[in-house]
């Protein structure tokens, strides 16, 4: 079974909604975040494998089969800084915060 892969465009895409929801749950709350910098750090692994097989017959009654597999892999890190902007007030900071069922005692 193949890994899932996640094109980078839709891992930004899926991290803007979330932050789209933290400052939709930060409208009201007296406790917020500024959110400076975002960091994301993605992992591509790319794998390259080479298999070698060989047979014949012998004899016309006995069948030879041998083979071989090498596997490469190559892990790339991407790590990106974003800093969130809005677009009603760029340059403005960006506040998030998380709603919680109930307030602490």
């Amino acid at each position: 079974m193949q890994p899932e892969y996640l094109p980078l465009a839709e891992a930004i895409s899926e991290l803007r909604n979330e932050l789209r929801m933290a400052v939709d749950n930060a409208a009201g709350e007296d406790l917020k975040f500024a959110v400076e910098a975002i960091e994301v750090e993605m992992q591509v692994v790319a794998t390259n494998t080479l298999r070698g097989e060989a047979g014949g017959t012998l004899f016309g009654v006995l069948t030879l089969k041998g083979g071989a597999d090498h596997a490469t892999a190559a892990t790339h890190k991407v790590r990106l800084v974003l800093k969130p902007e809005s677009s009603p007030a760029p340059g403005a900071d960006v506040y998030v915060a998380d709603p919680v069922p109930a307030r602490p005692q």
